[in-house]
């Protein structure tokens, strides 16, 4: 599956939208930037695995326009469900 910032996935054409999928995920922030580095980033991770098995579950080839959002100790990310041609 893929799964973009874009609006768009170059070479394809978007054929059905089957809607907004969202998640969010707590971060863990050990000290120190390497932990803090390590906390988003398996925050982005967990997010985006959420994202994944709710796209497929819509029967998506792909998630367009995420985002991903700090909030308080989480992380937001939301993105459009699409199929593809």
């Amino acid at each position: 599956m893929i799964i973009t910032t874009t609006l768009s996935v170059e070479g394809r054409t978007i054929s059905e939208y089957l809607g907004i999928v969202s998640a969010a995920q707590v971060m863990v922030m050990p000290g120190g930037n390497k932990g803090v580095q390590r906390g988003w980033q398996a925050g982005v991770d967990g997010a985006t695995e959420i994202l994944l098995q709710q796209a497929a579950s819509l029967g998506a080839d792909a998630v367009v326009g995420v985002s991903y959002t700090p909030f308080g100790m989480n992380i937001c990310a939301t993105g459009t469900a699409v199929r593809l041609i």
